[in-house]
């Protein structure tokens, strides 16, 4: 059995959940309005997130630009990885703010 307001796996006769506390028997689960809240909450979230993600990238390129100099192109490449890692994390975030 599961929790009905978290959603954790309940021990066998409990009479509330382990992880949030909320009771298990005769608790109705949050109503419509709440989950509408949570939604909203979350697409929130994931668009804040998406643009912290494109600033950072944003940060990372024009810090790859300042170690174009770099003889070796130690930096270079480094930056370039780090650039790619983020780019794939918001088309991750992208993704899945779609999917919402």
């Amino acid at each position: 059995m599961f929790c009905r307001w978290c959603g954790s796996q309940l021990p066998d006769g409990s009479g509330s959940c382990p992880k949030c506390g909320k009771p298990t028997d005769g608790a109705t689960p949050p109503n419509r309005d709440t989950v509408s809240q949570v939604l909203e909450d979350t697409k929130r979230a994931a668009l804040e997130l998406m643009s912290a993600t494109t600033r950072l990238t944003e940060r990372v390129a024009s810090k790859f630009e300042e170690g174009a100099h770099d003889p070796k192109g130690t930096a270079t490449r480094a930056a370039r990885r780090v650039a790619h890692e983020l780019d794939v994390a918001r088309e991750e975030i992208e993704k899945a703010f779609r999917e919402l």
